[in-house]
């Protein structure tokens, strides 16, 4: 997504995509113009994607880039000193436990 909020596909979704070395082939990649903050166009259509993809896949997990990092220590939880990936520099479950609002420490100033 851009900061204005459109969104550009990549590839198809039956296509594999190499956003995530040993996911690429069963997960979607959603990419978002950006490092840890976001304009609220972009939170708008994050949460505009992930529900129509959900309503498609219904079930399926949505995580982050960095949740996907292999749990190094085999404890059960992927730490931030585990992450291969910081994206999307927000908290993913927290996202969506919030009702997919915007964080508001991850949205740019207008």
């Amino acid at each position: 997504m851009d900061v204005d909020g459109t969104k550009s596909t990549g590839r198809a979704l039956d296509e594999v995509g190499a956003h995530v070395a040993g996911h690429n082939a069963n997960s979607i990649g959603i990419c978002m113009v950006g490092t840890d903050q976001y304009s609220t166009a972009q939170w708008g259509a994050l949460a505009s994607l992930v529900k129509a993809l959900l309503a498609k896949y219904p079930g399926v997990p949505v995580v982050g880039h960095r949740d996907l990092s292999p749990d190094l220590n085999g404890d059960g939880t992927v730490e931030p000193s585990e992450w291969t990936k910081t994206c999307p520099g927000f908290t993913v479950a927290a996202w969506l436990a919030a009702g997919m609002k915007p964080q508001a420490k991850n949205t740019l100033a207008s």
